[in-house]
């Protein structure tokens, strides 16, 4: 008999699998939801600086709105340029040809900026972005070079001058000098006319995205006078001048230092005599040294005699005996 094979079992296994198909189409999704979620990935990171760049000038315009708020309130003419972060103060902060001296109406406009700066600093857009204020100050092209850069200075110093010489307390005054920072730009930003030129700029650094560094600690210093003003030597030697810290010794601490002092000096004064001692003792055994030399010497040239008169007792000797002979 010939044997009998089941068709139906031949029929399932020759037959293709249908779960084959889904699991690719499985693995292409799988596959294709990975390169959008890392597609999205890459475009969020590449255009994180660019969120954040956004911001920056968003805070930043944030900041110069409220300067032109605190500005009008005040009455305050200010020339905002919001491009190069520099604010100017127009007619009224100008010098005259080779003069670093501000009128008193300038002086009082540069006071009264003061609370506005600080109070625009203290805003959260402000207490996050700004970092120092600038002092520039400007000259025309008439003069040398050097020359200008000299007298920029001292036009930019004339404007700190003025800034702290305010009725400020003591911590607005070390916060002031903690953000200001003096720059003599001298001729790099020449205007149309020579009166436009001579001028002093305040010009606003602010923190790039990122930067997280903080301020250090200030050092404890008195304000002092102005050097540049024409009455630095009256207001140097006037009384009421800061003068340095009086000591705190007591008289019994005085006494203590004295007595130290003497006790010191005693001992010099022992040392010293010790020292001419010892020398002294020195120069008596280099005394004797040289006596006891002088002995040996002695002692030699005795012996050297008698060993002469020795020889000469046994030359008259030798000289008998031959005669004999």
């Amino acid at each position: 008999m010939s044997k009998i094979i089941p068709i139906t079992r031949k029929k399932i296994e020759t037959t293709e699998n249908p779960f084959w198909i889904s699991y690719a189409d499985l693995m292409t999704a799988l596959v294709i939801l990975f390169l959008v979620i890392m597609s999205i990935s890459i475009v969020a990171i590449s255009s994180r600086p660019i969120v954040e760049k956004q911001e920056r000038d968003s805070d930043i315009s944030a900041v110069f709105d409220k300067l032109e708020e605190l500005a009008k309130e005040k009455k305050l003419e200010l020339e905002i340029n919001r491009t190069n972060h520099t604010i100017s103060f127009g007619k009224q902060a100008r010098f005259d040809s080779d003069s670093f001296q501000l009128s008193t109406e300038a002086q009082n406009q540069l006071r009264a900026f003061v609370p506005i700066m600080l109070e625009a600093k203290e805003t959260p857009h402000g207490i996050r972005w700004l970092k120092q204020i600038h002092i520039q100050g400007f000259t025309d092209e008439t003069g040398s070079y050097l020359y200008n850069v000299h007298l920029s200075l001292k036009r930019a110093e004339a404007v700190i001058c003025a800034l702290l010489s305010g009725k400020l307390s003591k911590k607005l005054q070390q916060q002031l000098q903690g953000l200001l920072i003096i720059d003599g730009a001298s001729i790099t930003g020449i205007k149309e006319s020579y009166e436009e030129s001579r001028r002093v700029e305040v010009r606003l650094e602010f923190r790039q995205p990122g930067d997280t560094t903080k301020p250090g600690p200030l050092p404890e210093m008195e304000l002092g006078y102005c050097v540049i003003d024409p009455k630095y030597d009256e207001k140097k030697l006037d009384t009421k001048q800061p003068t340095a810290k009086k000591s705190t010794v007591t008289k019994e601490k005085k006494a203590e230092i004295k007595e130290k002092k003497a006790t010191t000096a005693k001992k010099k004064s022992v040392v010293n005599k010790k020292k001419t001692t010892t020398t002294e003792k020195k120069s008596v055994v280099n005394r004797n040294k040289s006596v006891n030399d002088k002995k040996k010497v002695a002692t030699t040239e005795k012996k050297g005699a008698a060993s002469k008169k020795q020889e000469l007792k046994t030359d008259k000797k030798e000289s008998i005996a031959e005669k004999k002979e």
